[in-house]
């Protein structure tokens, strides 16, 4: 994937967590528990999806890594 698009993803993806987390916040507050369940859901199941796939970057960064130097 280009740099550009990659770098326009993450951003994208970080301002959505935290729109994610403000709107859950002020729901709480407000008292609308049923959408902010839905809201924390999608939150939640984001956070979980970037960090499995950060995870197996991570994982195959190293495995290069270690077949590059042997």
């Amino acid at each position: 994937m280009d740099e550009k698009k990659y770098g326009r993803w993450q951003v994208l993806t970080i301002v959505l967590m935290i729109v994610l987390l403000v709107a859950a916040f002020v729901l709480l507050f407000s008292g609308n528990y049923m959408v902010l369940f839905v809201l924390f859901g999608i939150l939640m199941l984001l956070l979980n999806f970037v960090s499995s796939w950060k995870a197996l970057n991570n994982t195959e960064y190293v495995y290069l890594k270690i077949i590059k130097t042997m």
